[in-house]
Parts: C-alpha cells; structure tokens; sequence
C-alpha cells in the first residue's frame, strides 16, 4: 500500500513539473512571437523577399537608366517609377505624376538624357548634370539590389 502511495505522489510530481514547464515554455513561445524584435525580424524578412522578387531594372546602371527614360518617353509614370527603390516608388509615382499633369515631364526627359555616370563605388552609382562651374545640378544615385538589378535611390 505505501508503494502506491508513493508512486501516485510521484506521479502527481511529474505531471506538476509538466504542466509548470508547459507555461513557462508556453509563455516564451507567446512573448517572442510578439516582441518587437520578432516583428522586426518579420518585417527584414518580408522586404528581402520583395527585394528579391522585384524585377524591374536593369542588369548595369546604364541599362536602368535608359528604362526609365524610355518609361518616362512614354508618359508611363507608374512604370517609371518601378525603376526606384521599393520604398521611394509611391512618393515617386505621385512626383512624377504632378509633372506629367503640369506638362513638366519633358524638362525631366531632357535632363536624364544629359545625365553622366561621374562616381562608381561598385554597389552605388551616381549620375549628375552639372553647370559651367562644375557644380552640381541634379545627381541620381543608382544601387544594386539584393537580386543584382540596379535600382534608383535618389533623384
């Protein structure tokens, strides 16, 4: 009868023990699934991947360069405006848009036409026009993405 007694004791321990190690790892399961750092995590994530999924651009700086003209010859705003880094498109999309609208799309045309490459870091570009001073004007910065396409920082 005592080893009964015992042995229900010990099973009654154990099931404790489960149970309290359940919770414990139970509630840091909860509490980093939403922490701050695992949304960050997330959100890394799910840029790289649309990073990596993107594929507007072009294979050099050059190349992109001329698809974006060629986007803004066309009056194609929205397609131009893919050639920019994924969080610069929407701000983009509505600049070039108003100047589409205000028929100031043509000066844009004309200075990336007259755009030079003057500065290459290897994963970042600049193109610029500059007056008779040799001071800048305009400056386009281009980088490399995560999936190798060249895509516009800066304009």
């Amino acid at each position: 009868m005592n080893k009964k007694r015992i042995f229900k004791y010990f099973l009654q321990a154990l099931l404790l023990i489960g149970v309290g190690a359940a919770v414990f790892f139970g509630i840091g399961y909860y509490g980093y699934y939403n922490s701050p750092e695992y949304q960050a995590e997330q959100e890394v994530e799910s840029l790289t991947r649309q990073y990596m999924e993107d594929t507007y651009g072009g294979e050099t700086p050059e190349e992109t360069l001329e698809l974006f003209i060629s986007a803004l010859e066309k009056g194609d705003v929205e397609l131009a405006s893919k050639y920019f880094v994924l969080d610069k498109q929407e701000e983009i999309h509505g600049y070039l848009a108003e100047l589409r609208d205000s028929n100031g799309l043509k000066n844009a045309i004309v200075d990336a036409h007259t755009l030079k490459l003057t500065k290459n870091n290897g994963d970042r570009v600049f193109f610029t026009i500059a007056d008779e001073n040799n001071i800048v004007e305009v400056q386009l910065v281009m980088i490399r993405g995560l999936n190798g396409k060249w895509k516009i920082l800066e304009l």
